[in-house]
């Protein structure tokens, strides 16, 4: 059943994402947790139609598009300003197509600044990098690589190698005697927290096993907004990899209905996502892009199929805040395109980790 899933999938038509630096293959002392090779699709619950999968048909990218999105939450009956979003999708190379995401805000003595990219071959539409790096009061940067029958999850962490021979990751320390200091010698730095971005390396934390199609999370939800329904009724499964977990997104068609937003009105789709855990463990709790749980409503244009507005849960502190991103502005990607040269790879190559 697995290779007619796989041969009735067609995402060639999404477009690719380049990225220069590569991780390298430094391995630590860590255990790598490694999945056996299950049947993620045996693990659905039942009622979940496996079949509805191959409705997947992505139309081609919105190559070019710029979104920008501003957060709101509901607090007190009242919609406070959080932060802003932006969305775009651009080819950078002849092989590789961008999706980008980017959120950025404060409130309620949280600081976010998010950037997010999915890297696909142009040619078959596939997933080949996908990089998450958050500054603010939380700190990470990660990467899922898609390789043949498998993806690796690794993150950029301060050297814990016991045998490290690279001399960029020593300090030099005073020796002493006694009391009296005799000189310096060099060690390796065993302060994770020291912030020095030469003291780190990429660690790889999980390698999933795969024979399906999985995506990341930013895809699918470029996946989700360009699907065809063959009716209102199907169901399209979408397998999704968030860091060392693996998940189904459940879509839905809801309804269509004309809604207004800042950018304007529109003739719009409704649509469900629900994330269910691949490993069928309900107590397990999803937590998606930019911090958002839970199932999303997102209403999309029923032409260019660009989202609209987005709900969905939002934590802070202990509370669970109702969250609203609403589109305000539709232009150009080249101004991402632009800034994302200049900055990406000085952003990859610090992780600055700090306590969370």
């Amino acid at each position: 059943m697995k290779d007619s899933l796989i041969a009735q999938i067609p995402l060639a038509d999404l477009s690719p994402i380049p990225i220069t630096d590569q991780a390298p293959q430094n391995p630590s002392d860590e255990k790598i947790d490694e999945d056996d090779d299950l049947d993620d699709f045996g693990r659905l619950e039942k009622g979940v139609a496996v079949e509805s999968f191959s409705g997947i048909v992505p139309a081609s990218l919105p190559l070019g598009e710029r979104l920008v999105f501003e957060a709101t939450v509901e607090w007190k009956g009242a919609q406070v300003l959080v932060g802003h979003l932006e969305l775009a999708a651009f080819q950078e190379d002849p092989e590789t197509t961008i999706l980008h995401a980017r959120g950025k805000g404060e409130r309620f003595g949280y600081l976010i600044d998010q950037q997010i990219t999915s890297r696909l071959d142009r040619m078959t539409g596939q997933p080949i990098e996908y990089i998450n790096v958050q500054r603010g009061s939380e700190y990470h940067t990660k990467k899922l690589l898609f390789e043949n029958g498998s993806i690796n999850y690794t993150k950029r962490e301060h050297c814990r190698k016991s045998d490290c021979a690279n001399p960029k990751h020593n300090i030099a320390e005073v020796s002493w005697k006694g009391p009296i200091p005799w000189g310096t010698k060099d060690q390796h730095c065993g302060d994770k927290k020291c912030g020095n971005p030469t003291h780190e390396s990429w660690i790889v934390k999980k390698v999933h096993q795969i024979d399906e199609p999985y995506v990341d999370l930013l895809t699918s939800i470029f996946v989700a907004r360009t699907a065809n329904f063959p009716s209102d009724d199907d169901t399209i499964i979408i397998p999704a990899i968030n860091d060392d977990s693996r998940w189904f997104v459940e879509v839905k068609k809801l309804q269509t209905k004309e809604i207004t937003v800042k950018e304007g009105t529109y003739e719009a789709i409704e649509l469900s996502l629900s994330p269910l855990s691949s490993d069928g463990n309900e107590k397990k709790r999803f937590k998606g892009l930019f911090g958002i749980h839970g199932t999303l409503r997102v209403w999309i244009d029923s032409i260019s199929r660009k989202p609209l507005l987005i709900q969905g849960t939002l934590p802070i502190s202990v509370l669970d805040l109702k969250a609203r991103i609403e589109l305000i502005s539709t232009g150009d990607a080249e101004i991402v395109k632009l800034r994302r040269a200049s900055t990406q790879k000085a952003l990859l190559e610090k992780s600055a980790e700090r306590p969370r």
